[in-house]
């Protein structure tokens, strides 16, 4: 090898040792703000789904001041004070990889496709101001599409949750992590096809899900499939009745219900409804 050749090898070498260390470095030093807008953005999506998000806003700010999060024993299905809110344990990927904190699932129940169910989760208890009745509270959802889990949030209209199960109404539906196809079942994040969510029912009086995607969406219980999506669609669908239902938090909704006053009319205050009021372990 001619000296010439050699000095472009040791230039080319030295070169890529540099760029390796600046984009390590990079990567290193950001990695705190990539965290911080990861959170931000999770934070905008329960807002969202609440009904609560106002654009331009402060997510962590209207965050602390609207939602307070409450852990869920899943197993038990009450609110618990064992773990909290911020506990790594409780992040869905460690869950995921660890035996004690999940519950694996055969494959009759788990229509949704997550093959593990975490013992605890968090839901998120919305109030208009502190001390205030809970008006809506938000679940975390997540469940198999066409290419991708899709991750995301279901919100519940709490207002007239004394009447029981078929008082229940939906707030609002995000997803703020996914791989679906843009412009098809990527269209979960469209705004218009999220406004079809609000006032749509979930539950018949025996508490069975009835929440869905459909094709000419007829019912009170139905929302429009988006177009070219089936798939994405049906794993919507899917997810909903799974985490709504006996495996998710349909349990932990009865349990908290069980804890509210005698039904209201449309006049009266929501009913306090409240993990802080029920039972806790």
């Amino acid at each position: 090898m001619n000296p010439e050749t050699q000095r472009t090898f040791k230039v080319a070498i030295l070169l890529c040792l540099v760029c390796s260390v600046v984009v390590s470095s990079l990567a290193v030093g950001l990695k705190g703000i990539q965290n911080q807008k990861k959170e931000a953005f999770r934070q905008q999506s329960i807002l969202s789904a609440a009904g609560k998000w106002t654009e331009g806003a402060d997510a962590a700010e209207l965050f602390a001041e609207l939602i307070t999060p409450v852990v869920v024993d899943l197993e038990i299905n009450k609110a618990t004070d064992r773990y909290t809110a911020d506990d790594s344990k409780l992040d869905v990927a460690f869950a995921q990889r660890t035996p004690e904190f999940n519950d694996p699932l055969d494959a009759a129940a788990d229509v949704a496709g997550i093959m593990k169910r975490e013992k605890y989760s968090i839901v998120y208890e919305v109030r208009e101001e502190e001390g205030a009745p809970v008006t809506v509270l938000v679940l975390p959802i997540r469940g198999r599409g066409l290419w991708s889990t899709l991750y995301g949030f279901v919100a519940l209209d709490l207002v007239h949750a004394a009447d029981g199960a078929t008082g229940l109404k939906v707030k609002g539906l995000t997803y703020y992590k996914h791989g679906e196809t843009p412009g098809l079942g990527g269209e979960v994040d469209n705004l218009l096809w999220k406004a079809k969510w609000p006032g749509k029912s979930i539950y018949d009086k025996e508490w069975n899900v009835k929440v869905e995607v459909a094709k000419n969406a007829k019912t009170e219980y139905q929302v429009d499939a988006l177009s070219g999506a089936t798939l994405t669609s049906n794993g919507v669908t899917n997810m909903l009745k799974f985490w709504l239902g006996e495996n998710g938090f349909g349990p932990y909704l009865q349990n908290t219900l069980a804890t509210t006053s005698p039904p209201v009319s449309s006049t009266d205050d929501p009913p306090q409804l409240s993990a802080v009021s029920g039972s806790r372990n």
